[in-house]
């Protein structure tokens, strides 16, 4: 049994704002942001939806479109370290210059620290904070779009607010029908193809005191604690007494979050299917044919097991049995260590409901 193939979001559902990404579509996308306009955007991580990070009026669609508290900060994508002054206060403080660079190590990729803001940056971006999360991502179709825009992208994911995060075209287009947005329109999806990672980038706080790890992700906490060793720094862990002022602090921290409209139950221990109920399996590996008989559906994440490949697939799997009239979705679980730590989060706050 194994993971259903991809289609293409064009194919499966036709949709005049999704786009292949192409020279001419990703210079239409910098020329609708210019305006003011949102465009969704495809990263290594998940879909986000996009805004000229410097204009408020532009970045508060985003809020009325995704129907996002005031108080969830967004994350700022740049183009390139020389591009950080932005987004970020320059010069750095001296007693974050160190972490900043071993930050800088692991971009571009799905690495987000939140540090000083720099004055280009209007309240709505940051919640009213003078901190502001900043990234510079890999995925070649934002890259070359943020090498068009004079200005820094404020992106979230494109998805409602709380709901299963998106990692296709499609899904963003499912999430935000025309018209259904009181105005703050969807203008263009730039199809770049499925995520790489799945899940949502490493949040680090930059602290004089030392690193904070917020949110884990594609990065993981070994990898940080391995590279801020090697400069004299220790890395810390966010603990869920402080969940509320981290929420405020970095994007992607709310209790409930990442949930799909159908109960999610984390198959913790041995459980059996209820009997009389139409129930989705997720499972990270291969499973016996007892197992998948008990249940209306099946979704294998991986063949062995490979969590690289559980965290890729894991919000298509959630978003395409939220879409079944299932009365559960049963899913594995994982150690959370490693990159198993983002599964997990976002797992743990999906069945937060339940």
């Amino acid at each position: 049994m194994g993971i259903d193939p991809v289609v293409s979001a064009r194919s499966e559902n036709p949709d005049p704002r999704i786009v292949a990404a192409s020279e001419s579509s990703i210079a239409q996308a910098a020329e609708l942001l210019a305006q003011g306009k949102l465009v969704a955007i495809p990263t290594e991580t998940v879909y986000g939806l996009a805004a000229n990070a410097w204009d408020a009026d532009a970045v508060r669609k985003i809020f009325q479109a995704k129907n996002r508290p005031a108080t969830n900060p967004l994350i700022v994508h740049v183009a390139s370290v020389e591009r950080l002054a932005d987004a970020i206060a320059s010069p750095v403080d001296p007693s974050i210059a160190e972490q900043m660079s071993v930050v800088a190590g692991f971009w571009p990729g799905p690495l987000t620290v939140v540090c000083a803001r720099g004055p280009n940056i209007p309240d709505i971006v940051t919640a009213g904070r003078s901190t502001v999360a900043v990234r510079i991502p890999s995925h070649p179709v934002v890259r070359a779009l943020l090498s068009k825009c004079p200005f820094p992208v404020a992106a979230p994911s494109a998805n409602p607010s709380n709901y299963v995060s998106a990692t296709t075209a499609r899904h963003v287009a499912d999430g935000f029908r025309p018209g259904a947005d009181g105005g703050a329109s969807v203008e263009l999806i730039l199809d770049g193809g499925p995520c790489q990672f799945g899940v949502e980038s490493t949040i680090i706080s930059a602290r004089a005191k030392g690193p904070v790890l917020l949110r884990p992700g594609g990065i993981t906490a070994e990898e940080l604690r391995r590279k801020f060793a090697a400069i004299g720094c220790s890395l810390s862990i966010g603990s869920d007494d402080k969940e509320e002022k981290s929420a405020k602090l970095a994007p992607g921290m709310m209790k409930l979050h990442y949930s799909p409209n159908t109960r999610l139950v984390l198959l913790h221990q041995a459980h059996d299917c209820p009997a009389g109920m139409r129930v989705g399996r997720i499972a990270f590996r291969a499973i016996d044919d007892r197992q998948a008989s008990m249940y209306a559906t099946v979704a294998v994440l991986s063949e062995t097991g490979d969590l690289r490949e559980v965290a890729q697939h894991l919000f298509s799997a959630l978003r395409r049995f939220d879409g079944l009239s299932l009365d559960e979705i049963h899913c594995d679980v994982c150690e959370p260590t490693g990159l198993g730590a983002a599964i997990m989060d976002r797992l743990t706050r999906a069945a937060s409901t339940s």
